[in-house]
């Protein structure tokens, strides 16, 4: 007896001991997404800490993609925390904005699995390739890419550390140079590019026609004079597109880049034939070469970006990936203006929404500032970090400033065949672009004969007394190589401002000396030259007042 139970021992350790051998080192971390309902920086840092990634930021809530492991820590610290899906190899995953109660043509669509994560955005997650069948007009898709974040592969995305806020100028074009370039915008070549572009019949990624319409706009941008090139990627495994960036290189600081994009491709619900998207999206895409147009001749401190991205429609896949190329390559993007259906304002109203999130809010400020003046249809700020349907929002993923310019109507022809040039008002269009047109290239600044100061410097000292504290900061930069009557300087108490004029005269020496400032305050500052007959450089880049303590 004694000698079988020791052969069983033996055997049962073989066993067990063979299996550890052969066992792989580590299981595959499993993973989850969660909702949680608390969007705030407290929020963030946790999530970071417990190996999580914040995979879309949206105005009520987050969606987190953390290692399973992680969800009793989270708990722990009093979110409110909803266990949305575990993903498995396989399936993809998307933002679905429909206003509808049921975005689904079955809700037992089999393999479509559909978890609304606040009022008109649903978190969708699929195996299936055609799953677009199954959804009920209208709606609009962005794809989330989770592969590779837990288990070390390229390609793993989560919320990038903001970008680095470059100083874009606060300064605005006289009204001359903005009427100047407004006044070559020609109605007539947004609608023979609408038209033309109408006339593919569809723009469907991945249909021929989709890479032809690609192939024009490209002409259509080297016929203007700058330099363009294909970019191309791939999408859902099997899918090749192509985007087309237009280049107008800065003279100064060509590193630093102001884009303004559109997508170009469209959809309907027969989109392999008939899918001519005149407002949606030939209509910013229009506007985008309008923009090569006027600007291809003139010259600017930083260099202007004209992007026509592909395969929006599918999930701003053509837009994912330049962002995603542009954060890795450390592209300086300052700003980005993205164009989505400019053509459609509707019988009772001309608006166009101006869209950003927290981080680009002085960009929509900006925008309105600049434009309004010059144009009859109201501008509107909307600051609000769910409306995520649009190429702009691959650029907020990636940590740069975005916004999307639309129309603020309902088109009742939106993904349809009847989306055609006849519906349009091509006057409201116009001055989209005239808009557009005056932004991009008051962020770009136009070259000056008078060159702006360089090397500004800025040290910070905090005095304490008995009764108080108080900040002083000391700035000072390089002399212009060429003659000038003197510098004027500027504060703000954010980065971008808008600025406060510190002198009432220029100054002649190259030092400066801010003093009485509070001092648990931030402070930002930019010069500008002037020289003997009053004329003023554009700004310097921007310094925060400790940058060089």
């Amino acid at each position: 007896m004694f000698g079988q139970s020791k052969m069983k021992f033996c055997f049962l350790s073989f066993i067990i001991l063979h299996v550890i051998l052969i066992a792989p080192a580590s299981a595959p971390q499993q993973s989850i997404l969660l909702k949680i309902d608390q969007p705030a920086e407290k929020v963030l840092r946790i999530v970071a800490a417990t190996g999580g990634v914040v995979v879309q930021e949206l105005s009520s809530c987050l969606l987190v993609h953390a290692p399973a492991a992680a969800l009793p820590k989270l708990q722990t610290e009093g979110f409110s925390i909803t266990a949305v899906s575990r993903p498995l190899a396989g399936e993809s995953y998307f933002l679905l904005h429909s206003t509808l109660a049921a975005p689904l043509l079955s809700p037992r669509a089999a393999g479509i699995h559909c978890r609304m994560l606040e009022e008109g955005v649903w978190l969708l997650w699929t195996a299936d390739p055609d799953f677009r069948k199954q959804l009920v007009q209208p709606f609009r898709l962005k794809a989330l890419l989770l592969s590779g974040i837990f288990s070390g592969q390229d390609g793993a995305v989560g919320r990038p550390p903001a970008a680095a806020e470059e100083e874009s100028g606060q300064r605005f074009l006289s009204g001359p140079a903005i009427s100047n370039l407004i006044a070559e915008v020609s109605l007539e070549r947004l609608r023979a590019n609408i038209l033309a572009l109408q006339n593919f019949k569809t723009r469907y990624a991945s249909t021929p026609q989709c890479e032809a319409a690609g192939g024009f706009i490209l002409n259509k941008f080297r016929q203007t004079g700058v330099t363009a090139e294909t970019d191309p990627f791939g999408f859902e495994t099997h899918y090749k597109s192509k985007n087309i960036v237009a280049v107008i290189p800065g003279k100064v600081v060509p590193k630093k880049i102001v884009l303004a994009c559109a997508h170009y491709d469209s959809y309907s619900t027969n989109p392999l034939v008939s899918a001519p998207g005149a407002d949606d999206n030939a209509s910013g895409t229009a506007a985008i070469l309008e923009l090569a147009q006027v600007l291809a001749d003139e010259e600017f401190d930083f260099s202007i970006v004209l992007l026509c991205v592909s395969a929006e429609e599918w999930g701003l896949y053509g837009s994912a990936h330049y962002a995603r190329q542009a954060r890795s390559d450390g592209s300086q993007i300052m700003a980005v203006v993205n164009l989505d259906m400019i053509a459609y304002p509707g019988d009772r109203q001309r608006v166009l929404d101006v869209i950003g999130n927290r981080q680009s809010e002085w960009l929509a400020d900006r925008f309105i500032a600049i434009a309004q003046p010059y144009i009859s249809l109201r501008l509107t700020k909307m600051i609000n970090p769910s409306l995520t349907w649009s190429d702009h929002s691959s650029f907020w993923d990636q940590g740069y400033s975005a916004l999307c310019g639309i129309e603020d109507s309902d088109n009742p022809y939106y993904h349809r065949s009847s989306d055609t040039l006849d519906t349009l008002d091509l006057s409201f269009a116009a001055e989209v672009v005239k808009a557009s047109l005056a932004v991009v290239a008051d962020l770009a600044r136009p070259l000056h004969a008078l060159q702006a100061p360089t090397g500004l410097k800025a040290q910070s000292q905090i005095s304490v007394s008995f009764f108080s504290k108080v900040k002083t900061v000391y700035l000072n930069w390089q002399a212009n190589q060429e003659q000038v009557a003197g510098y004027h300087i500027f504060r703000s108490d954010r980065s971008q401002g808008p600025y406060l004029r510190l002198t009432a005269q220029p100054i002649a020496q190259i030092q400066f000396k801010d003093s009485l400032l509070l001092p648990n305050q931030s402070y930002f500052y930019v010069l500008r030259a002037v020289d003997s007959q009053g004329r003023e450089s554009n700004f310097s880049e921007e310094v925060r007042d400790n940058e060089n303590n």
